[in-house]
């Protein structure tokens, strides 16, 4: 989730009307030799001994653990209050969820091994400075064992509101903002036309992506009998802005459509004077029509505005793909190299599209909520969703082959992970799952061990 750091002075422009938004996401649009690739990584703190989840505050906590990286290693804090909320450093960000996990957005990449070396520091220095504490940062979807009742929140302003909102929308919305890590990725595009093949693509590979990296199974210690669990507690969390969107699909000009559904979203927040204020919920189409309590609606709004939509695939001024549960850091860089192989290229996204483009509205629907339960083991229409995956990363592999045929490293390294996956039909979650019952004899202390080292060689267990 976004830091919330300061707008600049352009945030100020005040808005009255949709037209005043016309451009905004062509505006985004850049050459390809200015694209990029960002990682959002986010990893969950437990106690050692037990895999309970950390509290935000005291001697052995996240808050603790963030006043040492600024006194040690140079980080900056962003504070609300006393309280460090985030950090910064030469690009790179450390924020907090709303139950305390961490999360690395890394600097602007344009290979891969620049990313995976940023990525492979993050994960060895939460270890080094966690270890005297007693704590370990794990890479899953779901906090295993401690639920929601028990995490405090983070003592964060934005997540005072946007709590109280999602809990009236969702059954499970709480135990999405304090339970659930994931993987997003960050990329770029060059015109309205291409963003909307990139969306399309993604967005109808996003049941398939949560299948291939599926990593949370457990909650309270017991299988829950889904591979997704993360997956499937965002279905339950606020259908207005969360999932597929129909959009990805439709014909019709790709900037307006996402505009039209941005602005019927209810809006939760603004910030003035540093406060946040609630806006009762509003569209963000009639809070610029009306403002609100001598409101009016301003840029940085809708730029805060944009990062409380939770699609599969969102925009903003770049795009998003945001499906799947948190990992190891090889399968965070699997993840990253898969999907920089498929939009990257262009013969690789229409591609991807062409693998299902014959599904239905409600197949597509069908899938989304089969994988989360069955992972790969689910069917898109009347394919193993197994078989779809080992094309769809064949695909990717094709992409990331002409990138390096143009000029480009050799990336194709970083999907050897999948090949893992797919060669023995395990996800993350079903190896998880007999690792549990079997080698690990249930007991939290060998999970955590397991799934707190960095990984980044190869994907074994």
């Amino acid at each position: 989730m976004s830091t919330d750091l300061d707008q600049g002075e352009g945030g100020l422009r005040e808005l009255h009307s949709e037209a005043d938004l016309e451009g905004w996401f062509a505006s985004g649009a850049k050459p390809r030799e200015r694209w990029g690739i960002g990682l959002e990584y986010e990893r969950l703190g437990v106690f050692v001994e037990t895999g309970q989840a950390i509290p935000y505050s005291g001697e052995r906590s996240v808050s603790a653990l963030l006043e040492e990286l600024v006194r040690e290693e140079g980080w900056l804090a962003v504070r609300e209050g006393a309280h460090p909320i985030a950090l910064t450093r030469a690009g790179s960000a450390i924020t907090l969820e709303p139950g305390g996990q961490t999360e690395l957005s890394s600097r602007i990449h344009t290979d891969l091994a620049a990313m995976r070396d940023e990525l492979c520091a993050f994960v060895r220095n939460l270890n080094q400075h966690s270890a005297s504490r007693g704590i370990a940062w794990i890479g899953l979807g779901l906090q295993p064992f401690t639920l929601r009742e028990a995490i405090p929140w983070v003592p964060k302003a934005r997540y005072g509101i946007m709590s109280a909102h999602l809990g009236r929308t969702g059954r499970l919305a709480h135990d999405m903002m304090k339970r659930t890590a994931g993987i997003q990725v960050n990329f770029d595009y060059a015109s309205e036309a291409d963003a909307a093949a990139k969306f399309r693509a993604l967005m109808a590979h996003s049941a398939v992506i949560t299948a291939l990296f599926a990593n949370s199974p457990l909650s309270g210690g017991e299988p829950t009998g889904f591979m997704s669990t993360r997956a499937a507690i965002w279905m339950e969390t606020d259908p207005a802005r969360c999932g597929l969107l129909e959009l990805a699909f439709a014909d019709r000009p790709f900037f307006q459509a996402y505009l039209d559904y941005a602005l019927d979203v209810p809006c939760m927040f603004v910030v003035r004077d540093g406060r946040w204020r609630d806006v009762g919920g509003k569209t963000f189409r009639r809070f610029l029509r009306e403002g609100h309590e001598g409101l009016a609606a301003r840029q940085s709004d809708w730029e805060l505005h944009l990062t409380t939509l939770f699609p599969d695939v969102r925009m903003k001024r770049f795009l998003e793909a945001r499906f799947a549960d948190s990992g190891d850091a090889s399968l965070a860089m699997a993840q990253v190299a898969l999907i920089k192989g498929i939009v990257y290229d262009e013969v690789a996204t229409a591609a991807a599209w062409d693998l299902v483009r014959d599904l239905t509205w409600q197949e597509r629907l069908a899938l989304h909520r089969d994988a989360a339960r069955h992972g790969l083991e689910a069917r898109a229409g009347r394919r193993p969703l197994h078989a779809l995956a080992a094309d769809l990363v064949q695909v990717a592999r094709a992409g990331l082959e002409r990138q390096a045929a143009g000029g480009g490293a050799n990336e194709t390294g970083f999907l050897a992970p999948l090949d893992v996956i797919l060669g023995d039909g395990e996800s993350p979650a079903r190896r998880l799952l007999r690792l549990w019952e079997q080698d690990m004899g249930r007991d939290p202390r060998r999970l955590v061990a397991h799934l707190s080292s960095v990984n980044i060689d190869c994907y074994t267990c």
